[in-house]
C-alpha cells in the first residue's frame, strides 16, 4: 500500500491535519507528531509501510530531505498564520514598535515585505543552515536587541530556558491543507508514472523483440529481458554506457542522425555465419522535441541457399515482427481473427488462413508465431506462388530427383521447431500437397520413407495462406481433400477491408497524412470524398488503399479534394467490374489456356490493377507473352496500363 506520511512537530497540528483529511478522499497513511530527534527514523518507518511522500516544516522537513530519498513536502505559514504569531508576539512586550526575531529554515515563511508597517513592528529573519546552530543564532538575535523571538520547537525551548520571551512557531490548518494539496496531486503522478512504467515494462519483457532504449546522448537507458539475453548483458551493466559500445555492429553514424531529426528511422540487416537480426531505431519526440530513441532487434533465421537469386525468389519476409495485439490498434476489425489466433497459437496443428491482402496475411501469421510458444524458434515464409513447379518439391522439402539434399535444406526443415508459413499453398501441385499432409501427420519426410538415413524428423508448425476458394478447387479436382480438412480444422478468416468500416477510417488517415507530409502537399480531403473512399470495395485492402492515396494526392490540382474527383479517379482506375476479357481460344493458344483459364487471368488482371508484370509473375509467364496473347482485346490497354 503506497500513500502520503504527514509529519508535524505536536499533537494540535496533527489534529488540524486530521480534521482536513477527514472531509476529503486522500491518500494519507501516516500522520503523527514528531520531533527533531526522531523524524528521520518516523520517515523510514513510514517508507516501510508504503509511503512514497512526506509533508513536514522546518527542520524536520530538512532532516527528511537530508537523510532519505523520499520527495518530500514543506509546510509554509500563510500570511494570516504569521500575522496572528506578530500580533501574540507584541502583545507579550508591550512596547511601541517591538524587536521580533523570527527564527525558521529558509523557504518555511511567506513574503513579510510590508509586514514592518502593517503590524508596526521591527521584523528580523534569522535562516538557519544546519541543526547544529540554533544556540548561537538565538543568543546573535538576543545581542542585536530583539525583545521577542517567534522560532520553532529547539528555539522555544532555549528561549525559555532563559526566560526569554517567545512564541511557538505554530501554525492552523490552512498552511497543513496547502501543502497536503500538491503532495495529494505528487502522489497521483507518481502513481499514474508508476502504473505507465509497469505496464511499459510489461510491454517490454512481453515484446518478443529485444528493445533498448537510449537517450539523446546515445546512452542506454533500459532494455527488456530479450535484449539482455541477446546481447549477453544486463540493464544494470549497460546503463550509461553509449549504444555503440554496446551494440558495436549497428551504424552509430545513422543513430546519430535519427537522434539529431535528420533521419526518420534507422533500419538494417545484421548477420554473421550464425545469427541474423533486422535493427531498427525510431526517435522519441516529446512536443516536437526528440529526447532518444527505441531501438528494436528481431533475432531471424539465416538462410544459407547457394543461388541467391533463388533464395530471393523462393523465401520472403522472414522476420517476424508484427504483433497481433499492434494489429488491432490498426485493424480492430480483426477483433474476432485475432480472437481464434490466440488461441490456435497455443496449439501445434497447422492452421489455414484465407484474406484478400497477402500483405495482411502474412503480417498476421507473424502474430501467431509471435504469440506461440514456437515465438524463439524460427520463422520462415516460402511463396509458392512463385515457385516454379520443379522446384517446389527441392523448396519445401530439399528432395529432388537426385534425392535428399543435405547441405540445401528445404524450407519444412530450416523452420523445424518454429513456423512455416505457406503463401499461395493453392499453387502447390498435387504430389507436392500429398507429401504435405504426409509430413504434417507423420512429422517426418523422406524421398521414400524407406532408408532411415533419408527420413527426416520434423517440428514444424504450418500456416497456410490463400487468397482462393480452396472448398471450390477441392471440388475441382485441384486440390486435396483430405490436405483442405486438415488445415481447414483451424481455419481463419481474414474480412476484406471493406467490411471493416473503423479499419479503413484509421488506414485512411495514416496515408493521407503520411503522402502529405511525403510529398509537401496541403489538400483538404472533403467529407463527400472521404465518404466515396470508405465505401469503395478496397478487395486489395490497405496496400491497395495506400496506393490510391498517394495517387489521390500527387495529381490533385486543387487544396480541396472533391468527392467527384475522387469517383473520376476510383473510376479510371477500378472499374472493371463490368469488363469482361475474351480470349481467343486458337490451336496455339491450348496449352496456355490449359495452364491458367480465362477466368484466372481475369482475376489476375483486376487483382493487381492491370499492372502487367504483376499478372504475368502471377501466372508464371512473361510480360511479353501476356501482351502478346491478347493484343487484340480492346480492353487491354485499360487493364494492362502501368
Amino acid at each position: 500500500m503506497s500513500g502520503i506520511a504527514v509529519f508535524l512537530p505536536n499533537e494540535t497540528m496533527c489534529r488540524q491535519a486530521e480534521a482536513i483529511l477527514s472531509k476529503r478522499k486522500n491518500h494519507v497513511i501516516v500522520n503523527k507528531p514528531t520531533t527533531i530527534d526522531n523524524v528521520v527514523e518516523e520517515t523510514r518507518k513510514a517508507i516501510e509501510l508504503g509511503a512514497n511522500i512526506v509533508v513536514a516544516r522546518g527542520h524536520q522537513a530538512s532532516d527528511v530531505k537530508l537523510y532519505t530519498s523520499i520527495p518530500t513536502v514543506e509546510v509554509v505559514m500563510t500570511a494570516q498564520e504569521l500575522g496572528l504569531l506578530i500580533v501574540k508576539a507584541k502583545k507579550m512586550v508591550n512596547k511601541p514598535f517591538p524587536k521580533i526575531g523570527i527564527f525558521c529554515w529558509e523557504g518555511m515563511l511567506c513574503d513579510t515585505t510590508y509586514f514592518e508597517q502593517l503590524y508596526e513592528v521591527k521584523i528580523t529573519t534569522y535562516h538557519l543552515e544546519n541543526q547544529d546552530d540554533w544556540y548561537e543564532l538565538v543568543e546573535h538575535g538576543i545581542a542585536e536587541g530583539i525583545d521577542v523571538l517567534i522560532g520553532g520547537e529547539k528555539c522555544v525551548r532555549y528561549a525559555t530556558q532563559k526566560d526569554f520571551p517567545s512564541v511557538f512557531l505554530s501554525t492552523t490548518g490552512e498552511s497543513i491543507e496547502i501543502a497536503i494539496n500538491p503532495a495529494e496531486t505528487m502522489y497521483e503522478m507518481a502513481e499514474s508514472e508508476k502504473h505507465s512504467y509497469a505496464q511499459f515494462s510489461t510491454v517490454l519483457d512481453s515484446s518478443f523483440n529485444g528493445i533498448v532504449k537510449i537517450g539523446a546522448d546515445g546512452q542506454i537507458q533500459t532494455m527488456n529481458r530479450v535484449m539482455e539475453e541477446m546481447l549477453k548483458t544486463s540493464v544494470k551493466s549497460a546503463a550509461g554506457q553509449h549504444i555503440s559500445e554496446i551494440m558495436p555492429f549497428m551504424d552509430g553514424e545513422k543513430i546519430g542522425k535519427v537522434l539529431a531529426g535528420e533521419e526518420e528511422t534507422y533500419s538494417a540487416f545484421i548477420s554473421n555465419e550464425k545469427n541474423a537480426m533486422v535493427v531498427i531505431a525510431e526517435p522519441i519526440v516529446v512536443e516536437q522535441v526528440i529526447t532518444g530513441a527505441i531501438i528494436s532487434c528481431n533475432r531471424t533465421m539465416r538462410l544459407d541457399w547457394s543461388e541467391d537469386k533463388m533464395k530471393e525468389k523462393l523465401l520472403a519476409g522472414f522476420v517476424a515482427h508484427e504483433n497481433l495485439d499492434h494489429m488491432l490498434l490498426k485493424r480492430p476489425g480483426f477483433k474476432d481473427a485475432v480472437a481464434l489466433a490466440k488461441i490456435y497459437a497455443q496449439s501445434s496443428s497447422p492452421i489455414l488462413v484465407e484474406g484478400y491482402s497477402y500483405e495482411e496475411l502474412e503480417q498476421f501469421c507473424q502474430g501467431i508465431h509471435n504469440y506461440s510458444l514456437r515465438k524463439n524458434g524460427p520463422f520462415v515464409v516460402v511463396n509458392a506462388g512463385n515457385i516454379p513447379v520443379e522446384r517446389q518439391m527441392h523448396a519445401l522439402f530439399g528432395i529432388s530427383e537426385a534425392g535428399f539434399d543435405k547441405k540445401q535444406r528445404g524450407a519444412l526443415l530450416k523452420a523445424n521447431d518454429g513456423t512455416l508459413v505457406i503463401r499461395a499453398v493453392d499453387k502447390l501441385e498435387l504430389p507436392v500437397q500429398r507429401y504435405l499432409l504426409s509430413a504434417i501427420r507423420k512429422k517426418r519426410f523422406g524421398l521414400l520413407d524407406i532408408e532411415n538415413e533419408s527420413v527426416q524428423r520434423v517440428d514444424t508448425r504450418i500456416i497456410a495462406c490463400t487468397s482462393k476458394d480452396l472448398k471450390k478447387m477441392v471440388n475441382e479436382g485441384r486440390f486435396r481433400k483430405d490436405l483442405y480438412y486438415l488445415l481447414k480444422a483451424f481455419g481463419i478468416t481474414l474480412p476484406k477491408a471493406s467490411e471493416r468500416r473503423m479499419d479503413l477510417e484509421i488506414l485512411l488517415d495514416e496515408y493521407y497524412k503520411k503522402y502529405l507530409e511525403r510529398h509537401t502537399r496541403y489538400h483538404v480531403l472533403t467529407p463527400e470524398a472521404r465518404e466515396k473512399i470508405l465505401s469503395f470495395q478496397w478487395d486489395n485492402n490497405d496496400v491497395q488503399l495506400e496506393s490510391f492515396c498517394e495517387r489521390m494526392i500527387l495529381t490533385a490540382t486543387r487544396r480541396k479534394i472533391s468527392g467527384e474527383y475522387v469517383q473520376d479517379l476510383l473510376d479510371s482506375l477500378y472499374d472493371l467490374s463490368e469488363q469482361e476479357v475474351k480470349i481467343p481460344q486458337t490451336s496455339s493458344d491450348r496449352g496456355f489456356l490449359e495452364e491458367a483459364k480465362i477466368k484466372d487471368i481475369r482475376d489476375a488482371l483486376m487483382r493487381y490493377n492491370g499492372n502487367r508484370m504483376l499478372t504475368a509473375k502471377h501466372l508464371n509467364i512473361s510480360t511479353s507473352t501476356l501482351r502478346s496473347r491478347f493484343s487484340s482485346i480492346n480492353i487491354l490497354q485499360l487493364l494492362l496500363r502501368q
